[in-house]
């Protein structure tokens, strides 16, 4: 840096410093030669993405993950937004050519940069191991945002209360930044519309393009490290009063590292004139060519607050043969002692629950309830039962299962489906298992999908899916509608009660499996297994009998935790004529295996 513009620095920020005390006294004289200085910024203001030292840069698990460029946790590399009125008008000539960002110990008098390494030392481990740092201001290759995407990363205009539902944003606020960008590191915007009135409904900022950015060293004495951000521009300009913004964003390759400890301040200025041959030159006349300025904006760094807890791995997963939503609250009370739905029951084990009661727990009937729940040829059988996860993993979690096909005593069987999904065969050995979800719900707004299918498969008069829950009031209901009319969409089967708590609270929601997502050959469980009953058969089942020693997986999701999720299981059996007499059994395991 040349004798001459540290001389001149120093001339003007010494008088600056002189003036402002005497402007807040009496009228300025006429006689100074940067007179217009005196119209200072008003409603002047910076903001840090980040207040902490420079050699604070960790989350706070002491590592970066949670803290990247321009974050509140990384004072190491940290974006700064200036926001001030200006005083005069240059919107008529478009003279405003240059903007200077000072950073300074002091608010006026000579410029010292701030930090607190000893005997000005780089940024680098050795001083950040000792809770040191300087300010820097880093510029590898600074961008203007592109016209074309600052809608996207700044907030255009107010948006006033709506009345949206709680979750969505109720109030924007017009100038405010909407996201950080990854490939720019300024923007120009100031307001249009809405200055100076009351309401914020009408406010409209718009960008001022075609800024150039550069950094230097504009001090006393030299530590090596940039302390002013330059912007120049060939000639624009700005009504009086007009609120103007300056975002600096920082990115892993340009940034400002804050000092390591205190108070800075940054003095800010407006010129008339900039060496236009050469706009990446911030060389400015500070004796003549000030339009407004002599002013600071303050700042502190300070330690951030760290907080640490835990929260525990939990998981709850049921597997039964009743689902309490279907029942009415007399059932329930038999079922589990309460009389009262809850958003999130357990899945239950049997309708009857009561001292004495002679129901064996999740245990299942397949067959013609006329003939001692038998298989027939000419028949496809089906039972049910459900499960139900919730799990605070955040890699979300894997339901699985594993056993053996149906089998007697004597060692036969009949034969499993095979890992890959087939319609039901009447007259064909089979046995199968699929989730009975339905398909994903069209409608993302509250993000269900897979509603849980209650519906069981009759046929004039005659149960052809037989649950341990057949009287359960919610299935009860769907069995003697279906035989008025065919069913649209997926019936609910559930309780009022349970339906009233679902729309009470946002967190709630309707029974189902997302954000679980069924796997392809166990996704086709709901629907007719019978083509006498409302058309076509449309299901499919798969069983692969090496789940014995392999669990299977039904239903997989891997990104996000599981609430309170809903599968019900739809099992057919089919025999052939020359199927071998006897009592046919097994037993299914479900497994639940959540990823953290």
């Amino acid at each position: 840096m040349s004798t001459n513009k540290l001389t001149s620095i120093i001339r003007r920020g010494t008088m600056f410093g002189a003036v402002f005390a005497i402007v807040a006294a009496t009228f300025a004289p006429a006689s100074l030669t940067f007179a217009d200085a005196l119209n200072p910024l008003t409603d002047r203001s910076l903001t840090l993405s980040s207040s902490a030292p420079g050699w604070d840069f960790k989350d706070g698990s002491g590592n970066t993950t949670y803290a990247p460029p321009n974050s509140g946790a990384n004072g190491q590399k940290t974006g700064n937004t200036f926001a001030f009125k200006v005083s005069s008008d240059t919107a008529t000539s478009n003279t405003l050519k240059g903007i200077t960002f000072q950073y300074c110990t002091k608010s006026a008098g000579p410029c010292i940069a701030p930090g607190n390494i000893a005997a000005h030392g780089p940024n680098n481990a050795a001083a950040i191991a000792v809770q040191q740092s300087d300010l820097q201001i880093v510029t590898n290759t600074p961008t203007e945002v592109d016209p074309s995407d600052f809608g996207t990363y700044i907030n255009t205009a107010s948006v006033a209360d709506n009345g949206a539902t709680p979750n969505v944003d109720e109030s924007v606020v017009a100038g405010s930044i909407k996201a950080v960008p990854t490939a720019a590191n300024f923007v120009v915007y100031y307001q249009t519309a809405g200055v100076n009135t009351t309401t914020t409904a009408d406010d409209v900022w718009a960008q001022s393009t075609g800024w150039d950015m550069t950094s230097t060293e504009s001090q006393v004495t030299s530590n090596g490290k940039d302390n002013q951000i330059s912007l120049v521009h060939a000639g624009t300009g700005f009504a009086a009063g007009t609120p103007v913004k300056i975002q600096f964003f920082a990115t892993a390759t340009n940034y400002i590292t804050n000092p390591g400890a205190g108070a800075f301040f940054v003095k800010i200025n407006t010129f008339r004139a900039v060496n236009i041959t050469d706009p990446t030159d911030p060389q400015f006349n500070f004796d003549t060519d000030v339009i407004d300025g002599g002013v600071t904006v303050a700042n502190v760094m300070n330690l951030s607050i760290q907080i640490t807890t835990k929260v525990l791995e939990t998981m709850e997963f049921s597997v039964g043969t009743v689902d309490p939503n279907t029942l009415d609250l007399t059932q329930l009370l038999a079922a589990n002692a309460n009389n009262e739905h809850s958003p999130c029951d357990r899945i239950l084990t049997r309708m009857d629950a009561t001292p004495g009661s002679t129901e064996t727990p999740n245990v299942l009937k397949m067959g013609s309830a006329d003939a001692e729940y038998s298989l027939e040829t000419d028949r496809t059988y089906s039972t049910h039962s459900y499960w139900r996860l919730s799990s605070n993993s955040s890699a979300g979690a894997t339901v699985y299962y594993s056993g053996n096909t149906l089998s007697n005593t004597v060692g036969d069987k009949i034969k499993a489906i095979g890992g890959v999904k087939k319609a039901p065969i009447r007259g064909s050995e089979q046995f199968g298992l699929a989730l009975a979800n339905g398909t994903s719900d069209a409608d993302t707004s509250d993000a269900v999908g897979y509603l849980t299918n209650y519906s069981t498969e009759t046929h004039a008069g005659k149960v052809l899916e037989f649950g341990a829950d057949d009287e359960a009031a919610g299935l009860v209901a769907l069995r003697d509608d279906e035989e008025a009319t065919t069913p649209t969409g997926t019936p609910t089967g559930t309780h009022s009660s349970v339906i009233t708590n679902v729309g009470s609270n946002p967190s709630y929601h309707r029974s189902q499996l997302y954000p679980l997502i069924p796997e392809e050959n166990y996704n086709d469980g709901a629907g007719s297994n019978n083509t006498d009953q409302y058309g076509p058969i449309d299901t499919a089942y798969a069983f692969d009998e090496t789940s014995q020693q392999i669990p299977v997986a039904l239903a997989t999701e891997e990104s996000q935790v599981v609430d309170c999720v809903t599968g019900k299981m739809r099992y057919i059996g089919n025999i052939a004529a020359t199927t071998p007499a006897g009592i046919y059994t097994t037993k299914i395991n479900y497994i639940a295996a959540p990823q953290y």
